[in-house]
């Protein structure tokens, strides 16, 4: 398990007033386990860490990130449009967080001139 990760559960769950026991009643997992995915000594599965996520209220995305994993959802639609997904991230790699905003939002809205010059 990444140590980044359990460091970031660990100050979340301080920050919220969790007890490792708390945190471990509400994910349905022993404490030990809390204890160990916390400083990095085993890896747990994508749903434990979301279930610890949405405890803590944090993004699973986010969280994910910082083991560099992806969650399922997310690599079926790169799977689909590889070369389209990796091509777009690559142009969008220099995007500011407004850049992403408008563009999540025109995309949601379906506000995009999606028309090709053939």
């Amino acid at each position: 398990m990444n140590n980044k990760i359990g460091k970031i559960i660990s100050e979340l769950r301080t920050k919220k007033g969790l007890s490792l026991r708390k945190l471990a009643q509400i994910v349905n997992v022993s404490n030990v386990n809390i204890l160990y995915i916390e400083k990095g000594k085993i890896n747990t599965s994508l749903p434990v860490l979301k279930d610890i996520a949405k405890a803590l209220n944090y993004n699973i995305d986010k969280l994910l990130s910082f083991a560099n994993m992806i969650d399922d959802d997310i690599k079926k639609i790169i799977n689909k449009k590889p070369i389209l997904i990796t091509n777009f991230l690559r142009v969008a790699k220099n995007f500011t967080s407004s850049d992403w905003q408008v563009l999540t939002e025109k995309i949601k809205n379906k506000d995009l001139d999606l028309k090709t010059n053939n």
